[in-house]
């Protein structure tokens, strides 16, 4: 983690519940939308590729042969059930062939004999050796009108032959045979073989799933959905949603998912998560993101969201875990599309969608929230349009509501970076602090379940204090008490003091600290110069707290980031400059253990080739120890230990030494 100082990508986040949804996101730039190419505009492309057939041309043949031929080959297939499979077989390439040449009627029941025999496993490679099983790849892309029997037994062979049987899949890879058998896919009377023909020849067979994805499968058969192609066919369209799951892995040189609305083409939860997974497989390519942004397809990405919470999955466990996995991933997919530099540019404040996503933040459904706060949280990108958003918009009230309601730490998380971003414009926080933010958030710094929201909200408390004197004196307000037999005045800063003491986490610790140091360089200068609103609150805040400067020893103690530990050198001498923050830092330095840390810091060498930047910085350190100790020295020495008070002393005599042997 990197203290934050910048806006930062609104995180997406996990599943939510089950319940029904009406909101629908609007559109936005129709008429920029990708046009979708016709079913037979995309099978006359794969008509064009090879292969082309080497089938013989017409040879005719009197009746009694072709009769001959056919009796011939039964016996062949019948003696193949008892000897060498090979042997029995060999001649049945010949026979076909001349039963094709001749456009015999006898080539239908002969196909349909050999499509039988193909169901046995130990046929099928004979038939990839002999030739039969190429025969009828040929036959399937031949550009000839064959009798649609004849291509149905033909793709029943290849589809048997192809099972569990990568030799035969090789040879349709090779030849590209997958373009001849999907072009038949547009065949009412075929469709019902050619998907589990093509399940066939790519379950678990890599080389014919990347073809297929480059023959543009996944467009072809959700467009063959969406036609109503599989009406009333439930088995096939399984099929169908198993082979875009498995083929959207692959291959990938087209978005097809992009252009379906979710509610055409899945009308359960198994073939929705199928498809949701293909179109996440897709839009984990960035061309595919920018795509999606400039042809205005992010409002269908957002209806398939909507569409996920319309399942009735009551009855079955999977179908749930399986919808929330779509949902975590359509929100991820949302997360990474909204953080580009081009979605602002189509897809601005007052689009449809913007709106849209606002009434989300209001959903009793949590993945719609998420949804909401991730994609409008990264349109939260510069300080105009977040004062818009608070100023003009209001949306900081309804963020509010969210991190004062009891809904999931998923949502929590999401919600605090919006709100983040929205408080890094310096007009914006001071209309946070009187909606209530510090109240908000301060409930949130005892959510231990989640150390990702106590970590934003202590963040928050920092953002908007900074140069606040409005919101640091709401950050000091009384708290109520809480029942305890304590006289001892409560404030908010109290409860961040107390998540201080009781967490283990270093960047909570830290940004604590950083919070105390914030105040401290409003404050400090504030009641140097003579303001009396400054002056008590400076007052308050030492006084109140006794054990103040913990968090900024915490900010020197730790070694992840540099720049904190100078932060927190700078915040303790400006501390020590007061005589309560003299009291608070000798506290600080005797529970911390920072002596050791501070003369580590003024003894350290720069070599020369230490870069200038860190150069710079170690002698802002040095300088700032050096005001710090003159500071505490300058205090009433009783807040030191016996032990303490001679080696200050000794580090306040070598200063101008050690200053002048590195200034030489």
């Amino acid at each position: 983690m990197e203290p934050p100082s910048d806006r930062t990508d609104v995180p997406g986040s996990m599943q939510g519940s089950d319940q029904q949804s009406e909101l629908t996101p609007g559109t936005a730039g129709s008429a920029h939308r990708v046009q979708c190419p016709s079913l037979s505009q995309v099978l006359s492309e794969l008509a064009s590729l090879p292969p082309a057939s080497t089938l013989a041309a017409i040879e005719p043949l009197p009746s009694e042969e072709q009769k001959n031929l056919f009796e011939s080959l039964q016996k062949s297939l019948k003696a193949a059930e008892n000897a060498n499979i090979l042997d029995a077989l060999k001649d049945t390439p010949d026979i076909l062939q001349k039963l094709w040449k001749c456009r015999s009627p006898y080539l239908v029941p002969a196909a349909e004999a050999m499509a039988n025999g193909s169901r046995a496993p130990l046929w099928r490679v004979s038939y990839g050796k002999i030739g039969v099983f190429n025969f009828f790849l040929q036959l399937i892309a031949s550009k000839e009108t064959i009798d649609n029997r004849v291509i149905l037994h033909a793709l029943r062979l290849v589809g048997n032959s192809c099972a569990d049987t990568n030799d035969n899949r090789e040879i349709v890879v090779e030849h590209n045979y997958t373009a001849a058998i999907l072009q038949h896919s547009s065949n009412p009377e075929l469709i019902q073989v050619v998907i589990p023909v093509l399940y066939n020849i790519c379950i678990d067979f890599g080389p014919a799933q990347t073809q297929l994805a480059a023959d543009k499968i996944v467009y072809i058969l959700l467009k063959l959905v969406k036609d109503g192609a599989f009406k009333d066919n439930d088995a096939l369209l399984d099929y169908v949603f198993e082979l875009v799951e498995l083929v959207g892995e692959q291959g990938m040189t087209s978005p097809p998912l992009l252009q379906f609305n979710a509610n055409y083409v899945a009308s359960t939860p198994a073939r929705f998560s199928g498809l949701v997974s293909g179109l996440a497989t897709y839009l984990n390519n960035t061309r595919f993101q920018e795509i999606c942004i400039s042809n205005y397809i992010v409002p269908n990405i957002l209806a398939v969201l909507s569409r996920s919470l319309t399942f009735n999955t009551e009855s079955s466990g999977e179908d749930t875990q399986a919808l929330a996995q779509s949902r975590l991933k359509i929100n991820q997919i949302l997360a990474e599309i909204s953080g580009s530099t081009s979605f602002a540019q189509y897809y601005p404040l007052d689009s449809p969608l913007a709106q849209s996503l606002k009434t989300w933040l209001t959903s009793t459904e949590d993945q719609l929230q998420i949804c909401s706060c991730v994609i409008l949280g990264n349109l939260a990108r510069s300080d105009a349009t977040c004062e818009r958003m608070v100023q003009d918009l209001r949306i900081h009230e309804e963020l509010i509501s969210v991190l004062k309601s009891d809904v999931r730490g998923a949502v929590l998380h999401s919600a605090l970076g919006f709100v983040k971003n929205l408080a890094i414009a310096g007009n914006n926080r001071l209309v946070l602090g009187e909606a209530g933010i510090l109240p908000a958030v301060s409930r949130l710094w005892q959510y231990e379940s989640v150390p990702q929201v106590q970590f934003a909200a202590t963040s928050i408390a920092r953002q908007v204090t900074v140069a606040a004197i409005d919101n640091i004196s709401r950050l000091l307000e009384g708290l109520a008490r809480d029942g305890t037999d304590s006289n001892d005045e409560r404030t908010y800063l109290s409860l961040l003091l107390a998540l201080f003491q009781k967490t283990d986490s270093t960047p909570i610790k830290t940004e604590i600290g950083r919070t105390v140091a914030s105040i401290c360089r409003t404050l400090v200068p504030k009641s140097r110069e003579g303001d009396p609103t400054a002056a008590a609150l400076l007052s308050r805040f030492f006084d109140l707290h006794e054990d103040i400067a913990l968090p900024v020893g915490a900010m020197i103690a730790q070694s992840q980031w540099p720049v904190v530990r100078s932060e927190g050198w700078f915040a303790m001498a400006l501390m020590a400059s007061t005589k309560a923050g003299a009291m608070a830092v000798s506290r600080s330095l005797q529970k911390m253990q920072i002596l050791p840390l501070l003369e580590e810091t003024l003894s350290a060498e720069t070599s020369e080739s230490t870069e200038e930047t860190e150069q710079m910085q170690a002698k802002k350190d040095r300088d700032n120890i050096s005001v710090l100790v003159q500071e505490l020295l300058k205090s009433d020495v009783s807040l030191f230990s016996k032990f303490e008070i001679p080696t200050m002393i000794d580090i306040d005599a070598s200063l101008p030494a050690r200053h002048a042997c590195r200034n030489r």
